[in-house]
């Protein structure tokens, strides 16, 4: 019995390779071997980046003496866990706390505690094999490029300890897992914030890792002695890189704490198991729910139903407005880094002054520039989020619901349209006044650079629905396909990045004949002109088109 479980749980593990649950059918042969070719080439690549940071390390003076060694392998270790931690958590997820056979496998005539040993093992395997791909590298670089630092005893802890942090891998994607789960089950309404916040963080985690990371590296093979020393503070890490180097009591002290936390797991999900695989975590049945029912107008309604839609998928967020997030962000860099931005100029104006022309009247001409740059910039945040452009492909089969409403469907695009401006207005206008405070845009401009933001993001709103009127993609069986792979998507991104740059590359060659304060009237004009032909567009053809999707 046991063997028919781990077989069956063994095969959930691939099965994406071969079962297309959203379509419920078997992956066809040729793209089944392109998952495959795809997962073997990711599997090579980290094998790869691990050996290469395993062979600098070892010529960065790492494996040159005992003193250092250990933080070789410590670092290796803990690559090796966080490696596996990401890509096992949510097979940990689905696996123990939220899979679609649990209260099947409870009702058969098997033990609970069979059921749990075959669900940790297929978590365990997972775990395993990432940890694996980090350290096995790491480990056979140290055999070659150091072999005088390897010892018998050495080795066998180096394969003992292999194991022993596969348990800790699992000690901590189980814990994960049920974190995640409960956080699933409890986030209710609040789902969607939490995803989108989780993501900005991580966004910005990585950034802020990103800026750091040449010093890091720079530190890290320039001065081994100083990278030890602070790494020696780390107990775990310190103790797997001795026991690697052959000290038997942080081995065997290692081992154990491994053993033990795999011990207290088991432990724990044994006494838990049968209640936690089998709760429904639908909490508490909601034994009231009166409120008093409002009348509004047939417009509002119309916007509430697109605010409704919007947050309820994250993805929608995050693929349509996270320009909008960004803006704020630069408005207030902007701010905070007006000194920095004031002699930056300064230093530019000094290195391009030549002769017969001071720095001042550098100044005077970037100081023109800024304006039309400021638009350029804005232009190219605002055409990243285009709420519009997936809006008609989201209706998806309700569609119907909207064509056979007592009302015209002018009415109803065009509540998409103010929706797309209630969301972008207020971020693309305070931010930018607040860039053109933080670049001392003089009054005038900074009122025209405004103006024109505005008429950016209605041209977008217009420009993206009617995209989407003229290629929608109502037939798609997940939302992230309207959202990711639409054509209105992909046009409307492609403009919003190409069309900065023409208009730039446009003024330059005419920058002498024309003041800059003149070209952004002129661009303002023209974005009005196609946004009032897009929507004369929109009121009639368009209309008529969404009314007979199908």
């Amino acid at each position: 019995m046991i063997k028919a479980l781990l077989k069956k749980q063994l095969s959930e593990l691939f099965a994406m390779l071969f079962y297309d649950r959203k379509r419920n059918r078997r992956v066809a042969g040729g793209k089944a071997a392109l998952y495959i070719g795809l997962y073997i080439l990711l599997f090579v690549m980290v094998i790869g980046y691990s050996g290469m940071m395993a062979v600098a390390l070892g010529f960065g003076g790492y494996l040159t003496s005992p003193d250092y060694a250990w933080a070789y392998y410590g670092m290796a270790a803990v690559v090796a866990i966080t490696l596996a931690i990401v890509g096992s958590v949510f097979v940990s997820y689905n696996a123990l706390y939220k899979g679609k056979d649990n209260e099947f496998l409870l009702s058969l005539p098997v033990p609970p505690s069979k059921l749990l040993f075959t669900k940790l093992l297929s978590v365990w395997l997972s775990g395993f094999m990432w940890e694996t791909l980090v350290l096995l590298p790491f480990y056979v670089v140290s055999w070659i490029i150091a072999p005088t630092l390897i010892t018998p005893l050495g080795i066998i802890f180096q394969i003992l300890l292999w194991l022993g942090i596969s348990f800790v891998i699992l000690f901590m994607i189980a814990i994960l897992g049920w974190v995640i789960a409960k956080i699933a089950t409890h986030l209710g309404r609040f789902k969607t914030l939490v995803v989108v916040l989780l993501f900005l963080g991580g966004f910005v985690g990585y950034m802020v890792l990103v800026s750091q990371l040449e010093n890091g590296i720079t530190t890290l093979f320039e001065d081994p002695a100083a990278v030890a020393q602070g790494f020696g503070s780390f107990v775990p890490a310190f103790a797997f890189g001795k026991a690697c180097l052959g000290d038997a009591l942080y081995g065997s002290i290692f081992f154990l704490v491994c053993a033990g936390l795999f011990a207290l797991l088991y432990w724990v999900l044994s006494i838990t198991f049968t209640k936690m695989i089998s709760s429904n975590g639908k909490g508490k049945a909601i034994t009231s729910n009166k409120r008093e029912d409002k009348q509004r107008s047939v417009n509002h309604t119309l916007i509430s139903r697109e605010f409704r839609h919007f947050f309820s998928n994250p993805m929608y967020i995050l693929n349509t407005s996270l320009g909008y997030v960004f803006f704020p962000i630069i408005g207030v860099l902007a701010i905070f880094n007006r000194g920095t931005i004031q002699g930056a100029i300064a230093n530019i104006a000094a290195q391009a002054a030549t002769e017969g022309t001071t720095p001042e009247a550098v100044t005077a001409l970037i100081g023109l520039m800024l304006p039309v740059l400021v638009f350029f910039a804005v232009m190219l945040l605002c055409g990243m989020s285009v709420i519009t452009a997936p809006s008609v492909s989201l209706e998806g089969k309700k569609i119907v619901v909207l064509q056979s409403l007592p009302i015209s469907m002018k009415q109803i695009l065009w509540s998409k349209i103010e929706f797309h401006c209630i969301i972008a207005l207020p971020f693309t206008l305070i931010s930018t006044v607040l860039i053109s405070i933080g670049l001392s845009l003089d009054v005038l401009n900074a009122i025209l650079v405004t103006i024109l933001a505005a008429v950016i993001v209605f041209f977008y709103g217009v420009f993206g629905l009617a995209c989407n009127l003229k290629w929608p993609m109502i037939d798609w069986k997940n939302e992230n396909m309207a959202l990711k792979q639409s054509m209105p998507v992909l046009i409307c991104l492609l403009v919003g990045f190409v069309s900065p740059i023409v208009f730039t590359v446009i003024y330059f060659f005419i920058a002498a004949f024309i003041p800059p304060f003149i070209y952004l009237i002129i661009l303002g004009a023209l974005l009005g002109l196609l946004s009032w032909l897009l929507l004369r567009w929109i009121n009639t053809k368009g209309a008529e088109k969404f009314q007979y999707l199908n």
